[in-house]
């Protein structure tokens, strides 16, 4: 008896979720409530260090504590999402949509490959007219459009794929039935301005004394028609589509002290020396304008997609596009001696800031062998230029004894790229296999040696750090196998 009101009980209490799960939508009050998402396992095999993502720059191959091979699996990289259908407005349809994922911690080489942490990336609400569309909310930005079509999800975020989930307000426009305009008011990129003013640089991980006071604007205009039949994008046939997208924002840099804890480097750029500081505040900005292009190379005229093929291929430029998701945040700018000056009865160097000129992206090859079988393949770029990295002799002096120009905060990269070949299987729409080899390489600036183990009195002259000579390089690579495997529903 005991046992029976028991299983009546449990049975009773799980009905609900039981309901909501074996339904596609549940109704509440007028609200239509969908749950989506996917779950998935990620095997992976670097032979480096690198995070999960594969979204940071290599380091260096004489580098013994990060050249070494590494496995991980996991399934932080699982998500669920929440759609909310609501009633009219305005003669608008509304719609609210909610996406979580567990991949806070999970990338990140300190946190084990077991370690989850909830993390918000979308969450906001439309209003739809059957030509018009108004979004409030965080969702992805313009430049983060059309990414290619990579198992692990994150390592071409630098490479012409930028990773932006912002909170915005976006109007967009569509008309002629094949053109689509749309502008976005979002919050200024930037990292948080750990520096209080005047104050000496205590915090080696930021950007000291950036900050902005506008907002960063977004705009697109987007052609996409069918001219000649569609191809595949992420297993939708996709017509033939052009994209274009700018943004801009400008930028505050406050007057801060620049202390040795900077440094970085042997072969091209030396120690600041102290005291040195970026002597006044300085306004910059930062913009990046990107052209996004889909072809069907074979297409089809039916949803069958076996035998089609596809190119795709994204390219930006900018400067300090770390603002908009696109390079690392300590490679958005870097300081040059400007002069000295004589205050208060102590010498400064005094340097300016200036943004990092950078372009990249990517294209993408596509073959569907069978509706269930195809083959992609990716190649991605991102190469800084004009950037200072010649000797100045007016910097030299016994603070700067080296006199070279001094690039940081970051250790600046100045060339990466991947190439990612992936062979999927989707034999139903709720599965996907993936099998995946990449390589990825990242050229420096700077050529730094190998730890020396012996006396520091050894070191070569002018090293930093006790570094043998015969190892020193500029270049780093990494080597990935993966599996992928992802559940829709």
């Amino acid at each position: 008896m005991k046992k029976t009101i028991f299983l009546l009980v449990l049975a009773l209490t799980l009905l609900p979720a039981m309901v909501l799960a074996a339904a596609p939508a549940a109704t509440t009050g007028g609200f239509e409530f969908t749950l989506g998402g996917y779950v998935s396992l990620h095997s992976i095999w670097d032979s480096t260090q690198v995070n999960i993502n594969l979204n940071q720059p290599i380091a260096r191959n004489n580098d013994q504590n990060f050249h070494h091979g590494r496995l991980k699996i996991t399934a932080n990289l699982t998500r669920f999402n929440l759609t909310i259908k609501g009633p009219k407005l305005w003669g608008a349809e509304v719609a609210g949509f909610i996406e979580m994922d567990f991949n806070a911690n999970g990338s990140s080489l300190t946190q084990g490959d077991t370690a989850t942490a909830f993390r918000l990336r979308h969450a906001m609400f439309r209003l739809n007219w059957p030509e018009t569309e108004l979004m409030l909310g965080q969702y992805w930005g313009m430049f983060s459009e059309f990414p290619p079509e990579e198992p692990d999800g994150g390592s071409f975020a630098h490479v012409g794929s930028a990773v932006q989930r912002v909170p915005q307000i976006r109007l967009t426009q569509k008309f002629l039935g094949m053109f689509t305009v749309a502008g976005m008011i979002i919050g200024p990129g930037n990292p948080t301005d750990y520096q209080t003013l005047g104050a000496a640089n205590a915090n080696t991980n930021a950007v000291p004394g950036e900050s902005a006071e506008c907002p960063q604007l977004q705009g697109k205009i987007n052609f996409a028609k069918d001219l000649y039949g569609k191809a595949a994008y992420f297993g939708k046939p996709t017509p033939f589509t052009v994209q274009i997208t700018g943004g801009w924002q400008r930028t505050r840099y406050r007057q801060s002290n620049l202390n040795a804890a900077f440094t970085w480097g042997q072969d091209r750029f030396r120690a600041l020396g102290w005291p040195s500081r970026q002597a006044s505040q300085q306004y910059l900005d930062p913009w990046m304008v990107q052209g996004t292009l889909f072809i069907p190379i074979i297409p089809t005229h039916t949803a069958n997609l076996a035998g089609t093929a596809s190119l795709q291929t994204k390219w930006y430029v900018g400067q300090g596009t770390d603002a908009f998701g696109e390079g690392q945040v300590l490679n958005g700018s870097y300081w040059v001696f400007d002069n000295q000056s004589f205050q208060n009865g102590t010498f400064f160097n005094n340097y300016k800031r200036k943004l990092n000129h950078v372009y990249g992206g990517y294209v993408q090859t596509q073959y569907y062998f069978t509706n269930t079988w195809y083959l992609n393949a990716v190649w991605g770029m991102s190469k800084q230029f004009n950037m200072t990295q010649q000797r100045s002799n007016q910097c030299a002096s016994p603070l700067n004894p080296a006199g070279y120009v001094y690039a940081g905060p970051g250790d600046q990269y100045k060339f990466w790229q991947i190439f990612n070949l992936t062979l999927w299987y989707r034999p139903i729409t709720a599965m996907k296999f993936g099998l995946n080899y990449c390589y990825s390489r990242t050229d420096w600036y700077q050529k730094l040696g190998q730890t020396y183990t012996g006396a520091t009195a050894a070191a070569p002259t002018g090293a930093t750090t006790a570094t043998q000579p015969s190892r020193i390089t500029d270049m780093g690579e990494d080597h990935r196998l993966m599996f992928a495997a992802f559940y829709y529903f």
